[in-house]
């Protein structure tokens, strides 16, 4: 990101990558037996429902406008309450509602390829602007499947290994703060990089899209 108004887009790309990232979670709850989502307001597509103030803005803004990478995949939105005596297999499903948002994230960005396939011409000048969109889609789903709580893939590792609620609520705000250390790690970041880039390669050329990263 070298320009300012790569860096607002970057900013703003990720209100509705996360919006589509929470409805998917309440979605699959949902259709799965749990109308908790529906009751607290979550299945819908307004982000505003769906935004954390520090992770969908206060964090990313840090990172995009101060830090001088101007790296902001770094974001999350508010969880979407899930009530687990509320579905038939706690467990199973659980790690299925988890996994809906990274998942979404994943088809928004093989769907924007197709779209690139059919709009934008060879080395086009909105090459660009879609490559950073996919990218982003895709980096957030990476991100969220770090086995690390809050996240995805800490809550599919919770669910395959039954580890008690309780534990995650004696970490408190000291284990927030060791995540954010955890994720700016140059060996963390360099594999999530990795990660996002081979997984746009490879939707890339899935779709046959123009675009290039």
């Amino acid at each position: 990101m070298n320009s300012s108004f790569d860096r607002l887009y970057l900013f703003l790309l990720l209100i509705p990558l996360i919006t589509i990232h929470e409805f998917a979670h309440a979605m699959v709850a949902t259709l799965m037996g749990d109308r908790t989502p529906r009751e607290e307001g979550r299945l819908t597509f307004n982000p505003l429902v769906h935004m954390d103030l520090f992770g969908t803005l206060i964090i990313p803004a840090i990172n995009i406008f101060l830090l001088p990478g101007g790296f902001g995949f770094f974001a999350w939105g508010r969880p979407v309450p899930i009530n687990p005596s509320l579905l038939k297999n706690p467990r199973l499903q659980g790690i299925l509602i988890a996994l809906a948002g990274p998942l979404a994230n994943i088809i928004t960005a093989f769907f924007i390829l197709l779209i690139a396939k059919v709009v934008i011409p060879q080395d086009h000048k909105l090459s660009e602007l879609f490559a950073t969109f996919v990218l982003a889609s895709i980096f957030l789903a990476v991100f969220h499947l770090l086995p690390v709580m809050p996240f995805d893939g800490w809550t599919i590792v919770k669910n395959i290994f039954r580890i008690p609620d309780q534990w995650e609520h004696q970490m408190g705000i000291f284990w927030f703060i060791a995540i954010l250390i955890f994720l700016n790690l140059p060996p963390v970041y360099h594999f999530l990089e990795f990660s996002a880039y081979h997984l746009f390669m490879v939707l890339n050329l899935l779709s046959g899209s123009p675009l290039h990263r």
